[in-house]
Protein backbone atom coordinates (compact mmCIF):
# COMPACT_ATOMS: atom_id res chain seq x y z
CA UNK A 1 0.00 0.00 0.00
CA UNK A 2 1.64 2.77 -0.92
CA UNK A 3 1.50 5.91 -3.53
CA UNK A 4 1.48 4.84 -6.69
CA UNK A 5 1.98 7.90 -9.02
CA UNK A 6 1.45 6.42 -12.32
CA UNK A 7 -2.18 5.59 -11.17
CA UNK A 8 -2.87 8.55 -8.98
CA UNK A 9 -2.19 10.48 -12.57
CA UNK A 10 -4.21 7.89 -14.33
CA UNK A 11 -7.39 8.57 -12.26
CA UNK A 12 -7.13 12.34 -12.33
CA UNK A 13 -10.59 13.23 -14.53
CA UNK A 14 -9.45 15.26 -17.30
CA UNK A 15 -12.02 17.64 -16.43
CA UNK A 16 -10.00 18.62 -13.26
CA UNK A 17 -7.20 19.87 -15.42
CA UNK A 18 -8.52 23.43 -16.81
CA UNK A 19 -10.05 23.30 -12.86
CA UNK A 20 -6.50 22.89 -10.88
CA UNK A 21 -5.15 26.09 -13.64
CA UNK A 22 -7.80 28.03 -12.96
CA UNK A 23 -6.39 27.85 -9.44
CA UNK A 24 -3.24 27.83 -10.14
CA UNK A 25 -3.68 31.23 -11.71
CA UNK A 26 -5.04 32.56 -8.82
CA UNK A 27 -2.21 31.75 -6.91
CA UNK A 28 -3.37 28.92 -4.75
CA UNK A 29 -2.05 26.01 -3.99
CA UNK A 30 -4.59 23.03 -4.11
CA UNK A 31 -4.42 19.78 -1.39
CA UNK A 32 -7.14 17.14 -2.25
CA UNK A 33 -7.82 16.04 0.88
CA UNK A 34 -9.79 13.19 2.91
CA UNK A 35 -11.84 10.16 1.80
CA UNK A 36 -11.38 10.38 -1.95
CA UNK A 37 -7.34 10.29 -1.04
CA UNK A 38 -7.96 7.18 1.74
CA UNK A 39 -10.04 5.64 -1.16
CA UNK A 40 -7.03 5.61 -3.50
CA UNK A 41 -5.19 3.63 -0.97
CA UNK A 42 -7.45 1.19 -0.49
CA UNK A 43 -9.74 0.68 -3.41
CA UNK A 44 -7.07 1.95 -6.50
CA UNK A 45 -9.60 4.61 -6.89
CA UNK A 46 -10.44 8.26 -6.44
CA UNK A 47 -14.05 8.32 -6.83
CA UNK A 48 -16.04 11.29 -7.67
CA UNK A 49 -16.34 13.49 -4.64
CA UNK A 50 -13.36 15.22 -4.13
CA UNK A 51 -12.46 17.54 -0.96
CA UNK A 52 -9.97 20.09 -1.82
CA UNK A 53 -8.06 22.33 0.49
CA UNK A 54 -6.59 25.65 -0.73
CA UNK A 55 -3.69 27.25 0.75
CA UNK A 56 -2.02 30.41 0.21
CA UNK A 57 1.45 31.70 0.44
CA UNK A 58 0.63 35.27 0.52
CA UNK A 59 -2.77 36.67 1.41
CA UNK A 60 -5.08 36.51 3.90
CA UNK A 61 -7.93 34.77 4.14
CA UNK A 62 -10.58 37.59 1.98
CA UNK A 63 -14.62 36.69 1.69
CA UNK A 64 -14.78 38.91 -1.15
CA UNK A 65 -11.98 37.28 -3.01
CA UNK A 66 -12.70 33.92 -2.39
CA UNK A 67 -16.51 34.87 -3.57
CA UNK A 68 -14.57 35.78 -6.87
CA UNK A 69 -12.53 32.28 -7.16
CA UNK A 70 -16.57 31.15 -7.07
CA UNK A 71 -17.79 32.97 -9.75
CA UNK A 72 -14.50 32.10 -11.66
CA UNK A 73 -15.17 28.22 -11.18
CA UNK A 74 -18.65 28.90 -12.25
CA UNK A 75 -17.55 28.48 -15.91
CA UNK A 76 -16.82 24.74 -15.10
CA UNK A 77 -19.93 23.63 -13.62
CA UNK A 78 -22.86 24.61 -10.79
CA UNK A 79 -21.01 26.66 -7.76
CA UNK A 80 -22.85 26.55 -4.18
CA UNK A 81 -21.78 28.21 -1.33
CA UNK A 82 -22.08 26.40 1.84
CA UNK A 83 -21.45 27.09 5.75
CA UNK A 84 -17.81 26.96 6.57
CA UNK A 85 -17.15 29.04 3.25
CA UNK A 86 -17.01 25.84 1.49
CA UNK A 87 -17.68 26.13 -2.39
CA UNK A 88 -18.82 23.24 -3.71
CA UNK A 89 -18.54 23.06 -7.71
CA UNK A 90 -20.38 20.02 -9.60
CA UNK A 91 -19.80 19.18 -13.26
CA UNK A 92 -21.50 16.09 -14.69
CA UNK A 93 -20.83 12.96 -12.42
CA UNK A 94 -17.93 14.75 -10.64
CA UNK A 95 -18.46 17.00 -7.38
CA UNK A 96 -15.35 19.13 -5.80
CA UNK A 97 -15.80 20.77 -2.42
CA UNK A 98 -13.13 23.63 -1.84
CA UNK A 99 -12.33 25.32 1.41
CA UNK A 100 -9.79 27.05 3.10
CA UNK A 101 -7.46 25.64 5.75
CA UNK A 102 -9.04 26.82 9.42
CA UNK A 103 -7.92 25.75 12.67
CA UNK A 104 -11.52 24.70 14.95
CA UNK A 105 -12.06 25.95 18.37
CA UNK A 106 -14.58 24.22 20.90
CA UNK A 107 -16.72 25.72 23.41
CA UNK A 108 -15.64 23.94 26.70
CA UNK A 109 -18.39 21.84 28.45
CA UNK A 110 -20.21 21.29 25.09
CA UNK A 111 -20.47 18.04 23.57
CA UNK A 112 -22.77 18.35 20.13
CA UNK A 113 -21.72 18.24 16.91
CA UNK A 114 -20.42 21.94 15.39
CA UNK A 115 -20.03 23.03 18.74
CA UNK A 116 -16.30 25.19 17.31
CA UNK A 117 -16.07 28.40 15.81
CA UNK A 118 -13.48 28.74 12.97
CA UNK A 119 -10.66 31.14 12.14
CA UNK A 120 -9.37 30.55 8.47
CA UNK A 121 -5.96 30.53 7.97
CA UNK A 122 -4.36 30.22 3.86
CA UNK A 123 -1.05 30.25 5.51
CA UNK A 124 -1.70 27.10 7.76
CA UNK A 125 0.35 24.18 7.19
CA UNK A 126 -1.21 21.65 6.12
CA UNK A 127 0.47 19.22 9.65
CA UNK A 128 -1.19 21.89 11.83
CA UNK A 129 -4.96 22.12 9.26
CA UNK A 130 -5.60 18.32 9.67
CA UNK A 131 -5.84 18.77 13.34
CA UNK A 132 -9.52 19.62 13.08
CA UNK A 133 -9.97 15.79 11.36
CA UNK A 134 -11.57 12.62 12.67
CA UNK A 135 -9.08 9.85 11.83
CA UNK A 136 -5.56 9.63 11.15
CA UNK A 137 -6.43 7.82 7.56
CA UNK A 138 -8.46 10.99 6.53
CA UNK A 139 -5.64 13.10 7.23
CA UNK A 140 -3.72 12.23 4.42
CA UNK A 141 -3.44 15.07 1.78
CA UNK A 142 -2.02 14.95 -2.25
CA UNK A 143 -0.70 18.37 -3.04
CA UNK A 144 -0.41 19.79 -6.70
CA UNK A 145 2.35 22.58 -7.14
CA UNK A 146 1.88 22.16 -10.75
CA UNK A 147 -0.02 20.22 -13.65
CA UNK A 148 2.65 17.34 -13.64
CA UNK A 149 4.16 17.38 -10.15
CA UNK A 150 2.37 16.60 -6.61
CA UNK A 151 3.26 15.41 -3.30
CA UNK A 152 1.58 13.10 -0.83
CA UNK A 153 1.80 14.77 2.48
CA UNK A 154 0.99 12.33 5.68
CA UNK A 155 2.16 14.01 8.78
CA UNK A 156 -0.16 11.71 11.15
CA UNK A 157 1.17 8.39 9.70
CA UNK A 158 -2.38 7.74 8.37
CA UNK A 159 -1.23 5.41 5.66
CA UNK A 160 0.54 3.52 8.36
CA UNK A 161 -2.41 2.85 9.94
CA UNK A 162 -4.59 1.96 7.22
CA UNK A 163 -1.75 -0.67 6.62
CA UNK A 164 -2.31 -1.79 10.37
CA UNK A 165 -5.87 -1.33 9.86
CA UNK A 166 -6.16 0.51 12.85
CA UNK A 167 -9.05 3.32 13.49
CA UNK A 168 -6.84 6.54 15.50
CA UNK A 169 -7.12 9.98 16.12
CA UNK A 170 -5.78 12.91 15.10
CA UNK A 171 -6.06 15.60 17.85
CA UNK A 172 -6.58 16.02 21.42
CA UNK A 173 -9.99 17.31 20.17
CA UNK A 174 -11.36 13.85 19.08
CA UNK A 175 -14.06 13.41 21.77
CA UNK A 176 -15.42 16.66 21.78
CA UNK A 177 -17.65 16.22 18.49
CA UNK A 178 -19.99 13.19 19.81
CA UNK A 179 -20.37 12.23 16.15
CA UNK A 180 -17.45 10.81 15.80
CA UNK A 181 -18.31 8.18 18.09
CA UNK A 182 -20.83 7.16 15.17
CA UNK A 183 -18.05 7.72 12.80
CA UNK A 184 -15.53 5.01 14.35
CA UNK A 185 -18.16 2.77 14.79
CA UNK A 186 -19.22 2.99 10.86
CA UNK A 187 -15.65 2.70 9.43
CA UNK A 188 -14.70 -0.14 12.05
CA UNK A 189 -17.53 -2.15 10.62
CA UNK A 190 -17.45 -0.98 6.80
CA UNK A 191 -13.71 -1.55 6.24
CA UNK A 192 -13.45 -4.16 9.33
CA UNK A 193 -10.66 -1.67 10.99
CA UNK A 194 -9.97 -2.06 14.91
CA UNK A 195 -9.87 0.49 17.48
CA UNK A 196 -6.08 1.80 18.66
CA UNK A 197 -5.61 1.81 22.28
CA UNK A 198 -5.72 6.07 22.18
CA UNK A 199 -8.89 5.79 20.16
CA UNK A 200 -10.78 2.91 22.62
CA UNK A 201 -9.56 5.23 26.04
CA UNK A 202 -11.03 8.23 24.26
CA UNK A 203 -14.22 6.66 23.38
CA UNK A 204 -15.10 5.17 26.79
CA UNK A 205 -14.72 8.57 28.22
CA UNK A 206 -16.96 10.65 25.58
CA UNK A 207 -20.06 12.17 26.54
CA UNK A 208 -23.07 11.23 24.20
CA UNK A 209 -25.82 12.19 25.93
CA UNK A 210 -26.37 15.50 22.82
CA UNK A 211 -26.16 12.39 19.76
CA UNK A 212 -29.49 13.19 17.45
CA UNK A 213 -31.46 10.91 15.71
CA UNK A 214 -30.44 11.98 12.69
CA UNK A 215 -26.85 11.89 12.63
CA UNK A 216 -27.60 8.33 14.24
CA UNK A 217 -29.46 7.20 11.51
CA UNK A 218 -26.71 8.71 8.61
CA UNK A 219 -24.00 7.23 10.09
CA UNK A 220 -26.41 3.56 10.68
CA UNK A 221 -26.96 4.31 6.73
CA UNK A 222 -23.80 4.76 5.54
CA UNK A 223 -22.59 2.10 7.08
CA UNK A 224 -23.44 -0.60 4.93
CA UNK A 225 -24.95 -3.08 7.27
CA UNK A 226 -27.74 -1.19 9.69
CA UNK A 227 -28.59 -3.96 11.69
CA UNK A 228 -24.89 -4.56 12.54
CA UNK A 229 -24.48 -0.57 13.07
CA UNK A 230 -27.60 -0.73 15.43
CA UNK A 231 -26.18 -3.54 17.26
CA UNK A 232 -22.55 -2.70 18.09
CA UNK A 233 -24.28 0.66 19.26
CA UNK A 234 -26.60 -1.17 21.64
CA UNK A 235 -23.58 -3.03 23.32
CA UNK A 236 -21.66 0.27 23.36
CA UNK A 237 -24.62 2.03 25.11
CA UNK A 238 -24.15 -0.54 27.96
CA UNK A 239 -20.71 1.43 29.32
CA UNK A 240 -22.44 4.76 28.50
CA UNK A 241 -25.45 4.98 30.25
CA UNK A 242 -26.24 8.39 29.13
CA UNK A 243 -26.82 7.39 25.73
CA UNK A 244 -30.51 6.85 24.88
CA UNK A 245 -30.79 4.40 21.81
CA UNK A 246 -33.81 3.55 19.84
CA UNK A 247 -34.14 -0.25 21.80
CA UNK A 248 -32.20 -1.33 24.51
CA UNK A 249 -30.02 -3.29 24.83
CA UNK A 250 -31.72 -6.12 26.48
CA UNK A 251 -33.49 -6.58 22.81
CA UNK A 252 -30.17 -7.83 21.20
CA UNK A 253 -31.13 -11.36 20.93
CA UNK A 254 -34.19 -10.46 19.03
CA UNK A 255 -32.15 -8.25 16.30
CA UNK A 256 -32.25 -11.86 14.33
CA UNK A 257 -36.05 -11.54 14.02
CA UNK A 258 -36.15 -7.85 13.19
CA UNK A 259 -33.67 -8.70 10.38
CA UNK A 260 -36.09 -11.39 9.14
CA UNK A 261 -38.66 -8.99 8.87
CA UNK A 262 -36.53 -6.18 7.81
CA UNK A 263 -37.72 -5.53 4.08
CA UNK A 264 -36.16 -2.47 3.34
CA UNK A 265 -33.34 -1.27 5.75
CA UNK A 266 -33.23 2.47 4.41
CA UNK A 267 -36.87 3.23 5.24
CA UNK A 268 -38.08 4.04 8.59
CA UNK A 269 -41.42 2.60 7.88
CA UNK A 270 -39.83 -0.91 7.39
CA UNK A 271 -37.85 -0.44 10.58
CA UNK A 272 -40.97 -0.10 12.31
CA UNK A 273 -42.73 -2.88 10.91
CA UNK A 274 -40.22 -5.30 11.82
CA UNK A 275 -39.82 -4.41 15.67
CA UNK A 276 -43.20 -4.62 16.01
CA UNK A 277 -43.10 -8.41 13.76
CA UNK A 278 -40.46 -8.91 16.29
CA UNK A 279 -42.40 -8.29 19.22
CA UNK A 280 -40.12 -4.97 20.20
CA UNK A 281 -42.35 -1.89 20.72
CA UNK A 282 -41.61 0.72 18.10
CA UNK A 283 -42.58 3.10 20.50
CA UNK A 284 -38.83 3.90 21.18
CA UNK A 285 -37.92 3.69 17.60
CA UNK A 286 -40.78 6.37 16.46
CA UNK A 287 -39.46 8.64 19.66
CA UNK A 288 -35.82 8.38 19.22
CA UNK A 289 -36.12 9.61 15.70
CA UNK A 290 -39.11 11.83 15.51
CA UNK A 291 -41.52 10.23 13.77
CA UNK A 292 -44.95 10.66 13.27
CA UNK A 293 -46.69 9.07 15.96
CA UNK A 294 -49.91 7.83 13.59
CA UNK A 295 -48.10 6.86 11.05
CA UNK A 296 -45.97 4.87 13.92
CA UNK A 297 -49.57 3.41 15.25
CA UNK A 298 -50.55 2.52 12.06
CA UNK A 299 -47.70 0.51 10.78
CA UNK A 300 -47.86 -1.00 14.36
CA UNK A 301 -51.26 -2.30 14.29
CA UNK A 302 -50.77 -3.26 10.40
CA UNK A 303 -47.49 -5.58 12.01
CA UNK A 304 -49.56 -6.94 14.35
CA UNK A 305 -52.85 -7.82 12.47
CA UNK A 306 -50.80 -9.49 10.11
CA UNK A 307 -49.07 -11.73 12.56
CA UNK A 308 -52.72 -12.58 13.38
CA UNK A 309 -53.21 -13.94 10.20
CA UNK A 310 -49.97 -16.13 9.72
CA UNK A 311 -52.11 -18.12 11.90
CA UNK A 312 -55.56 -17.28 10.81
CA UNK A 313 -55.97 -18.86 7.15
CA UNK A 314 -58.33 -17.28 4.47
CA UNK A 315 -60.73 -21.22 5.43
CA UNK A 316 -61.42 -19.59 8.58
CA UNK A 317 -64.19 -17.04 6.94
CA UNK A 318 -65.24 -19.61 4.40
CA UNK A 319 -69.28 -19.50 4.11
CA UNK A 320 -72.43 -16.96 3.63
CA UNK A 321 -72.06 -13.32 5.03
CA UNK A 322 -74.24 -14.04 7.78
CA UNK A 323 -72.10 -16.93 9.71
CA UNK A 324 -68.87 -15.17 8.88
CA UNK A 325 -69.22 -11.82 10.75
CA UNK A 326 -69.25 -13.36 14.10
CA UNK A 327 -66.12 -15.50 13.63
CA UNK A 328 -63.19 -14.35 15.97
CA UNK A 329 -61.11 -12.15 14.09
CA UNK A 330 -63.47 -10.98 11.41
CA UNK A 331 -63.43 -7.39 12.74
CA UNK A 332 -59.56 -7.51 12.63
CA UNK A 333 -58.99 -9.17 8.72
CA UNK A 334 -60.89 -5.92 7.96
CA UNK A 335 -59.01 -3.33 9.38
CA UNK A 336 -55.85 -5.33 8.38
CA UNK A 337 -57.28 -5.25 4.49
CA UNK A 338 -58.28 -1.87 4.62
CA UNK A 339 -54.96 -0.06 6.71
CA UNK A 340 -53.42 -2.09 3.96
CA UNK A 341 -54.89 -0.35 1.28
CA UNK A 342 -54.69 3.58 3.16
CA UNK A 343 -50.90 3.22 3.43
CA UNK A 344 -50.00 1.81 0.08
CA UNK A 345 -52.43 4.28 -1.28
CA UNK A 346 -50.94 7.15 0.79
CA UNK A 347 -47.09 5.36 0.13
CA UNK A 348 -47.29 3.32 -2.85
CA UNK A 349 -43.77 2.30 -2.44
CA UNK A 350 -43.93 0.97 1.46
CA UNK A 351 -42.99 -2.91 1.27
CA UNK A 352 -46.46 -4.42 2.27
CA UNK A 353 -47.02 -6.60 -0.32
CA UNK A 354 -43.35 -7.71 -0.13
CA UNK A 355 -44.06 -8.78 3.45
CA UNK A 356 -47.68 -10.48 2.40
CA UNK A 357 -45.86 -12.27 -0.53
CA UNK A 358 -43.07 -14.09 2.07
CA UNK A 359 -44.88 -14.65 4.99
CA UNK A 360 -48.57 -14.47 4.30
CA UNK A 361 -48.63 -15.99 0.71
CA UNK A 362 -52.31 -17.38 1.36
CA UNK A 363 -53.46 -13.79 1.96
CA UNK A 364 -51.66 -12.19 -1.16
CA UNK A 365 -54.62 -13.13 -3.33
CA UNK A 366 -56.97 -9.91 -1.49
CA UNK A 367 -55.27 -7.83 -2.86
CA UNK A 368 -54.58 -9.24 -6.34
CA UNK A 369 -58.07 -10.17 -7.46
CA UNK A 370 -60.23 -8.76 -9.96
CA UNK A 371 -64.19 -9.91 -10.04
CA UNK A 372 -64.56 -12.78 -11.74
CA UNK A 373 -67.45 -13.23 -14.39
CA UNK A 374 -68.58 -16.47 -13.59
CA UNK A 375 -68.29 -17.47 -9.71
CA UNK A 376 -69.89 -20.94 -10.03
CA UNK A 377 -67.93 -22.18 -12.65
CA UNK A 378 -64.67 -21.55 -11.41
CA UNK A 379 -62.21 -23.99 -9.67
CA UNK A 380 -63.51 -24.93 -5.97
CA UNK A 381 -59.83 -23.24 -4.02
CA UNK A 382 -60.20 -20.38 -6.45
CA UNK A 383 -63.40 -20.04 -5.76
CA UNK A 384 -62.70 -20.36 -1.96
CA UNK A 385 -60.24 -17.70 -1.95
CA UNK A 386 -62.85 -15.03 -3.97
CA UNK A 387 -65.64 -15.64 -0.86
CA UNK A 388 -63.09 -13.87 0.85
CA UNK A 389 -62.11 -11.62 -1.38
CA UNK A 390 -65.96 -10.86 -2.10
CA UNK A 391 -66.44 -10.55 1.69
CA UNK A 392 -64.62 -7.34 2.15
CA UNK A 393 -65.36 -5.66 -0.82
CA UNK A 394 -68.92 -5.76 0.96
CA UNK A 395 -68.04 -4.04 4.12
Amino acid sequence: MNFDRKKFESQLPKAFHPVLDELLHFGFIPTLVGGSVRDFFMTGKLGKDWDVELSHETIAFNKNQWKELGKALSKFGRITFLSYDIIRLDMDQFQMEFSPPRIETFIEDVHHHSNFTVDFDFKLSFKESIKRRDFTLNAMGIRFKSKKEWEFLDPSQGLQHLRDKMLHPVGKDFEKDPVRFLRAVRFSLKYGLSYSSELRKIMAGMKLHDLSGAYFWSEMQKSGNPLDFLERMMKEGESHPELRLPIESSQIPRLKEVQKYLASPERQESWLIALEWADISCEGWRAFFSLSSDTCRRLARWAQSSKTFQVVLPEAFHGEFEEVRDKENFEKLFDWYFTTKQLLQKNPDLPLMKMIEDYLPEWIHLYRFGPPKDVKHIDPPFRAKYQVWNLCQRI
